[in-house]
């Protein structure tokens, strides 16, 4: 009788292991971003400072149709397998599980541009200041990112200063993110200085923006991914996934 109740201890204890739910794995996947658009807004009382120093914002060229709330849209190239034709290029990985998004290299390029109106008799530049072929990439610590124009072959004229990672939905391969604030860069408050402006401007914030992207995982598109092959940008992801979880250890 004991053996027999043994055996039967013995059968559920092993039923009971096989039920235990193991615990899932994080698997980060590579995904590039294929279109998209910034719905933005524009901020009066940067604005207006610009203004006091020589810059006054002229019609933007509205390249595609902005959010609610918002007043003016760029829209995201996509993607373009011929180097001399401006495409999207942005790589990142993302884990569900985890929900850690990392930019992996590549960089976004959108249509439309900001044009200013110059006074003439505070600034030395011509009396219209265009900024675009706008483009955006990450910094190295993903926490900020800059946009470059037309200005001065690529300067960097915006720092853009984001409230975290975006919000991702695998289920619409979609992601958003706000609130976003530009803001103007060192590089663009010199070359303001230099022109004759009365002060610098670096920090001042002039819009504000959410940004919207579709993308699809990498190798479902016959664009080549950023920077070369797809084993890299897996194999750079899944490093500082590592050395993510070692320092949050």
């Amino acid at each position: 009788m004991r053996n027999y109740l043994l055996s039967i201890l013995l059968g559920l204890t092993t039923t009971v292991a096989v039920w235990v739910p193991l615990p899932v794995k994080a698997e980060a996947k590579v995904y590039q971003e294929v279109s998209g658009e910034d719905s933005i807004r524009f901020d009066a009382e940067g604005f207006d400072e610009l203004k006091s120093l020589g810059l006054s914002l002229a019609s933007p060229e509205d390249t595609t149709e902005p959010d609610p709330g918002y007043t003016y849209g760029l829209g995201l190239l996509p993607p373009s397998s011929d180097p001399s034709v401006r495409g999207t290029t942005l790589a990142f990985s993302y884990d569900d599980v985890t929900k850690t998004y990392i930019p992996l290299g590549g960089i976004e390029q959108f249509s439309g541009s900001l044009v200013f109106n110059v006074d003439t008799t505070k600034l030395a530049l011509p009396p219209e200041l265009k900024l675009g072929n706008l483009s955006v990439a990450f910094s190295p610590d993903y926490k900020f990112f800059f946009s470059t124009g037309t200005v001065a072959n690529g300067l960097r004229l915006f720092d853009v200063d984001s409230s975290g990672n975006p919000t991702v939905d695998l289920n619409s391969q979609t992601w958003t993110l706000e609130p976003v604030s530009l803001k103007i860069s060192q590089d663009f408050s010199n070359y303001l200085v230099a022109a004759g402006a009365s002060k610098p401007t670096a920090g001042l914030e002039i819009i504000d923006a959410r940004g919207y992207r579709s993308f699809v995982e990498a190798g479902a598109t016959s664009v080549p991914e950023p920077d070369g092959a797809l084993p890299i940008l897996t194999a750079g992801a899944a490093l500082v996934w590592r050395m993510r979880k070692r320092k949050a250890a």
